[in-house]
């Protein structure tokens, strides 16, 4: 029987692993695979160790290990390597591979776009509880708005995203241009793209954060980012979209990397 096991980092931030959970269950309605558990590999339970004894309990001879991230450091990857060899020892049996993270999938570029939608239609109905006092551009008002995607400098910048966000400001007259930035060092610095906005006379700025849940050092460093803009540059309105989070579109960002890895195993 195959298992599925969604790893996630785990995080001490209320609300943390939420998404993870969620998916996990609709993985299994879905039917990627008899077995789905989520878990974590520190601060919340289920633990590894815990998912994998409840999956071989349940029967499960192979499990694809997923890593719920957009990428993983060389620390990360070898932490779930340690993991991964650990339960070989102790169960000999099982068929444990392990897949790519998910970062690169277009359905996550796909769901980014629907953020910055989202968040530019919320602004646009006067529903924003951030600088009430703007006025938020009409539907009318063409090359008004810029973008910045807020990326983990770890990820990179897929070419999924690029093109999805490319094809945004392309076919949507009221965004002016698309700008990508990096969180380094846990810091983040808007000055570049927000000059480059402001000399092409946006006046108002919608940033979205390419990360899949809510993370503490991450939401810090656009807050501070995002609070230097509007002390430095009053006459700038900025928004913040809303991060990933839950999407059923990620199943089958899931379901592809189990199902390529089945394939690689098939062909060795």
């Amino acid at each position: 029987m195959r298992a599925v096991m969604l790893v996630g980092r785990g995080g001490t931030t209320p609300g943390a692993g939420a998404s993870l959970i969620r998916l996990a269950a609709r993985c299994r309605a879905a039917d990627i695979a008899p077995i789905v558990t989520p878990c974590f590999v520190r601060h919340q339970r289920p633990s590894f160790a815990e998912a994998l004894d409840q999956c071989v309990a349940q029967g499960a001879q192979e499990i694809i290990i997923v890593p719920y991230a957009l990428a993983l450091s060389e620390p990360d990857q070898a932490e779930l390597e340690r993991l991964a060899d650990s339960a070989r020892r102790i169960h000999s049996h099982l068929a444990l591979r392990i897949t790519g993270p998910l970062g690169h999938h277009a359905a996550l570029s796909q769901v980014l776009v629907q953020r910055v939608l989202e968040a530019d239609y919320v602004a646009a109905h006067h529903l924003w509880g951030h600088q009430p006092h703007a006025a938020w551009p009409t539907w009318q008002q063409e090359h008004a708005i810029g973008l910045i995607i807020v990326i983990d400098g770890l990820a990179g910048i897929p070419a999924t995203l690029k093109e999805a966000m490319l094809a945004l400001h392309t076919h949507v007259p009221r965004y002016a241009d698309v700008h990508f930035c990096a969180i380094n060092r846990n810091e983040l610095d808007l000055n570049a793209p927000l000059k480059a906005l402001i000399a092409q006379e946006c006046r108002w700025v919608i940033i979205a954060p390419y990360i899949l849940e809510h993370c503490s050092f991450i939401g810090a460093a656009i807050e501070r980012a995002v609070a230097d803009i509007r002390a430095r540059y009053p006459d700038i309105t900025v928004i913040q979209a809303e991060h990933l989070a839950y999407d059923r579109r990620l199943l089958q960002a899931i379901a592809d990397r189990v199902y390529a890895s089945r394939q690689r195993d098939a062909a060795l």
